[in-house]
């Protein structure tokens, strides 16, 4: 079956990440841009009318990968890991974090998401269960008992960018007409160079290009043995040829269906429909057939520097996840271009994580993107984070986007500074088969933390003080 929005394919708690230097910038956390504090402001268009004025020290504005889920499924899992974390206590230097609560407005391009204030227990038997708009349950304590909060109450406020719907109108659900489009994608991928281009910035992720192609290969070829064993079988135990004959197309024909059935909901399980999708997406996108997503690029662009106009902060944290990295790139290229006087984007600092920019930036055809990156390669530059891992396949792990696509590489210090982390530690050759069959758990870990884990902490990252 296919992923709805709210549903949540990943497998459960993360592994422990320990992180590895890739370039000298790797350990240092962004920056913030501006010293100055931001001026008082109210919330901005679509607030509640009850809403306080706020003095925010930080907004972070988040892009998630191709993902037709939306605000809702991203909602519960930053409030889940704040849950997490919040359930062990503050330990060292890991603070106990506020709770996450969404703003009462309806905008179709931003969703947000405020570090509410900590709710005071209440009596009453417990369910046990999360609540993205209250204090989960389970903990049955003030915060405020536990140790000092990251952050105070109207310190920050987190941003769910919406390009999801774009995500739905380009997710195909009829098999067949998924299967039709292989031709497409991968005469340019196997035929006309994409998979070596690919293969050497990074093996896994041509790997992983070429999974979808060789799964549907290997399924259909199955499948027909399958039924012609089969049919064979019958032809030879019915007596008279024409009843035989018939008899064995038949369970040929039914067979071969069958096992096609099956082949599709296996791929389904695995997220090989899922990778698909996404290669599909980004296909069109190289071949500048992504005209939707730079209209959508261009009004977010104008809903951010709206935004920070009425109601600014200190700092701004632009983040993308997977495919949101390289929309992060358009996003981030765009509000340069529309602030020119840099307003907004002197506070702007970039994160990306699991990124694939160089998924669309290896295609000839996507110029626009390439001028994105050379607009965000001229100074002054914005302080940009590259986090990936070598364990995720589904990721550019340590790989420059300008040399993946052939653009010089911005001068000075390198750009982005990159960071590797480690976010599986397998024991063993069994171990590590088995993460490939945890891939899509792996390329979400980026966002998920379990308790006393070391190296890269996505709360403390994303939100700092």
């Amino acid at each position: 079956m296919d992923w709805e929005t709210g549903q949540d394919p990943l497998g459960k708690g993360p592994l422990d990440p320990r992180s590895q230097v890739a370039t000298p910038a790797a350990n240092a956390t962004i920056p913030d841009p501006t010293p100055h504090r931001a001026d008082r402001a109210g919330w901005g268009a679509g607030a509640a009318a009850t809403d306080p004025p706020l003095d925010l020290k930080r907004r972070l504005y988040f892009l998630s990968g191709f993902d037709p889920r939306g605000a809702s499924f991203y909602g519960r899992l930053f409030s889940q890991e704040v849950e997490r974390r919040n359930a062990t206590g503050p330990t060292g230097d890991r603070q106990v974090i506020q709770r996450i609560r969404p703003r009462p407005e309806r905008d179709r391009l931003l969703s947000r998401w405020r570090i509410g204030p900590p709710q005071a227990p209440q009596a009453g038997p417990s369910t046990g269960k999360p609540d993205l708009a209250g204090e989960p349950p389970r903990l049955g304590q003030n915060h405020r008992d536990q140790g000092p909060s990251l952050p105070d109450p109207t310190s920050h406020e987190i941003g769910f960018l919406h390009w999801d719907d774009i995500a739905r109108s380009h997710w195909p659900r009829r098999s067949l007409a998924m299967v039709g489009e292989i031709a497409e994608v991968y005469r340019w991928y196997l035929l006309q160079g994409g998979l070596l281009r690919i293969g050497r910035l990074c093996p896994g992720v041509a790997l992983c290009g070429a999974y979808p192609a060789l799964f549907t290969a290997l399924a259909v070829l199955v499948a027909l043995l399958a039924g012609a064993g089969l049919g064979k079988l019958v032809f030879g135990m019915v007596p008279g040829p024409g009843l035989a004959l018939v008899a064995a197309v038949l369970v040929a024909l039914g067979t071969t269906w069958l096992l096609l059935l099956a082949a599709w909901a296996l791929a389904d399980r695995l997220g090989v429909v899922w990778l698909w999708r996404s290669i599909r997406f980004t296909h069109r996108l190289g071949q500048a057939r992504d005209g939707d997503l730079r209209a959508r690029v261009g009004e977010l662009a104008q809903r951010i520097l709206a935004l920070e106009t009425e109601a600014p902060a200190e700092s701004v944290l632009l983040v993308g996840h997977s495919s949101g990295s390289f929309v992060m790139a358009m996003l981030a290229a765009e509000l340069r271009r529309q602030d020119p006087a840099a307003a907004v984007t002197g506070r702007l600092s970039l994160l990306s994580l699991g990124q694939n920019l160089a998924n669309l930036a290896v295609y000839p055809g996507a110029q626009a993107f390439h001028a994105d990156l050379q607009e965000l390669a001229q100074g002054p530059r914005l302080p940009w984070l590259d986090v990936s891992s070598r364990d995720d396949l589904l990721c550019f792990a340590g790989v420059d986007p300008y040399r993946s696509c052939g653009l010089p590489a911005p001068a000075g210090t390198p750009y982005p500074a990159l960071k590797l982390v480690t976010l599986a530690e397998p024991k063993g050759w069994l171990d590590r088969l088995g993460l490939a069959f945890q891939q899509f758990d792996l390329h979400f870990l980026y966002l998920r933390q379990g308790p006393g884990s070391h190296g890269f902490d996505p709360l403390s990252q994303l939100l700092k003080p």
